[in-house]
């Protein structure tokens, strides 16, 4: 060859296929990450933002560099690696500024245009410096045409991108079909710039020798090698987008069963006052008038009253009992070991189980979602042994431990393989419970060793990083 001969260059199409998957997928984890920016909470909003960003980027700045190695050329090629990195940073910046634009909940033609151009011009210069980073006994020619054209496909690109990005944010999770779509629009306008801007380039022989100080040569396996990083780079993108997703489905369920929560607690304490003013008043006034009446009428009253007068006692009793059960008053009057002492000396006493409660350092003045949990705990661990434990004994251990609240509940009783049984509604509620208010609950039984569970709560409660509250 001599000095000004135009080379003639070919295409490996199998990396030429390569470089569009690679845009394609850079397409879907745009739109995805775009997603997850915009859902993403204000704490974790500028981590999705950059990471995404620099993501985002190496899929855009892979696809170049893959293309680029697929144009082959008949004397060896080389690239400078400050150069190639210099060409990622515009990708990143043209990347950050698209995810900044796309976050907004507003976005106009006139914004979206003037961030297009922007992308655009990152994305062509990202592109053209890449090719300026060819290390080469020969010179690189350009033709103003088609360069020109390339910048306006860039630019096209960048604006149908941002559409697209604010299209799908709003909608909702499943539309498969229609990221995909536009992974494709994304991914053959990305492949439409880089490839208009290879056909405006030309190649002639030179006989200067190029600088090849921090030049390395890339070969058909570093191809493929850059095609599968990226390749594994977009995956765990993606991967981590759907657990943050899931994370967040998570603490949406769970601000869903604080709420509901709150509400039963409201409900239960407005009914466990109806039955105690209103019902049991009147049960209590019932039973006065007849046994005032016993008494003026003697031996003449009917023994049908007296039996009456037993009725309306037992009655009085059982409404009580439902009344201390829905929501002792002694809870919100007293506090939380007053109204401990009351539920274990009641309820387990019917059904001759002995219990021991050891109160010790308790504060007094805990917040009313910790102790209302608390409460509840016990209640249902008292109601499980009672109904399943067969125990004879049962030992309640309140604390103050390491800054927590530290609850203990062991009986005697049958106990239960956890290995080999699935937990019942009652034990899956008692971790629930502690979990809405920031705490852990452990359950440790063995058969016929008996069940211990262990509560640790902490001492403060902030609603608004719970999503809501239990009833005070």
């Amino acid at each position: 060859m001599t000095p000004g001969e135009v080379m003639v260059g070919y295409y490996d199409y199998g990396f030429v296929t390569l470089s569009v998957l690679v845009a394609v997928m850079g397409g879907y984890c745009t739109i995805e990450l775009a997603e997850r920016v915009t859902g993403s909470r204000s704490g974790t909003r500028l981590y999705w933002w950059i990471g995404g960003s620099i993501a985002m980027a190496i899929g855009t700045w892979s696809m170049h560099y893959v293309a680029m190695l697929a144009f082959r050329l008949p004397i060896p090629v080389q690239y400078d690696w400050p150069t190639s990195f210099l060409s990622y940073l515009a990708s990143l910046f043209a990347t950050l500024l698209g995810l900044l634009v796309v976050s907004r909940r507003k976005m106009g033609f006139v914004r979206a245009l003037c961030a297009s151009i922007f992308m655009g011009g990152g994305i062509a210069v990202l592109h053209y410096v890449a090719m300026d980073s060819m290390r080469l006994k020969a010179m690189c020619h350009y033709s103003p045409p088609l360069v020109s054209l390339s910048v306006v496909v860039a630019i096209g690109f960048s604006l149908l991108s941002l559409w697209l990005m604010f299209f799908f944010r709003e909608t909702s999770i499943g539309h498969i079909r229609g990221k995909f779509g536009s992974a494709l629009l994304l991914g053959a306008a990305i492949s439409a710039m880089h490839y208009t801007g290879m056909a405006g380039t030309s190649f002639t022989i030179s006989d200067v020798l190029p600088n090849l100080s921090h030049a390395v040569p890339v070969p058909a396996l570093g191809v493929l090698g850059l095609g599968a990083a990226n390749v594994m780079i977009l995956a765990v993108v993606l991967l981590t987008s759907e657990a943050d997703r899931l994370q967040e489905r998570n603490l949406l369920l769970r601000s869903f069963s604080l709420k509901l929560v709150q509400a039963q607690e409201i409900e239960r304490r407005h009914l466990a006052r109806e039955l105690h003013d209103e019902v049991g008043q009147a049960l209590t006034a019932a039973k006065i008038n007849l046994q005032s009446a016993i008494r003026e009428g003697g031996a003449s009253i009917s023994p049908q009253l007296q039996e009456t007068v037993a009725i309306l006692e037992r009655l009085l009793g059982q409404v009580q009992r439902i009344s201390l059960d829905l929501r002792p008053s002694i809870l919100d009057d007293l506090g939380l070991v007053p109204a401990l002492r009351s539920i274990l000396d009641e309820r387990p006493r019917r059904a001759s189980i002995e219990v021991h409660f050891s109160p010790r350092d308790v504060p007094e003045n805990l917040h009313a979602e910790i102790q209302t949990t608390c409460f509840r705990i016990v209640q249902e661990a008292i109601t499980n042994v009672v109904r399943h434990a067969k125990a004879t004994r049962v030992d309640v251990d309140l604390h103050r431990e390491n800054g927590k609240l530290r609850l203990l509940i062991r009986d005697n009783g049958v106990g239960f393989d956890t290995k080999s049984r699935t937990a019942g509604l009652g034990l899956i509620g008692i971790k629930e419970r502690a979990a809405l208010v920031g705490g852990q609950a452990k359950i440790i039984s063995e058969t016929n060793k008996g069940t211990t569970i262990d509560i640790s709560l902490p001492l403060s409660f902030q609603p608004e990083s719970q999503g809501g509250r239990i009833g005070k």
